[in-house]
């Protein structure tokens, strides 16, 4: 655990406009700054901003049932934020970012 370890907070809007906040803890070992990871991570949003959980191996948000018919599988990225919190990801923040499920779909 280390002040320089990186919170990555997402959330998910459902078709009712409600909200659901979610964050992530990586470890930073290679201490990037919040500049670098947000350089690194934003390019491979979409629209600089939204993201399917499944591809990136994070939580969905959905509080209720997810209805298909209503409902969409994007979620935003809202920030990244330095934190003293243990790491709730496996992996680092480096790996998350160089190797994600959406990269690997270009290979």
């Amino acid at each position: 655990m280390s002040i320089k370890d990186l919170r990555l907070n997402y959330r998910y809007r459902d078709a009712d406009n409600y909200k659901q906040f979610g964050s992530v803890v990586f470890s930073n070992p290679f201490s990037l700054s919040i500049e670098e990871a947000n350089d690194l991570l934003l390019p491979k949003l979409i629209s600089e901003e939204f993201f399917v959980p499944d591809d990136w191996g994070l939580a969905r948000l959905h509080s209720s049932p997810y209805n298909p018919a209503v409902d969409h599988e994007w979620h935003e990225f809202k920030s990244f934020e330095f934190t003293d919190k243990e790491p709730t990801y496996p992996r680092s923040i480096e790996i998350f970012l160089f190797i994600s499920k959406k990269d690997l779909k270009f290979n």
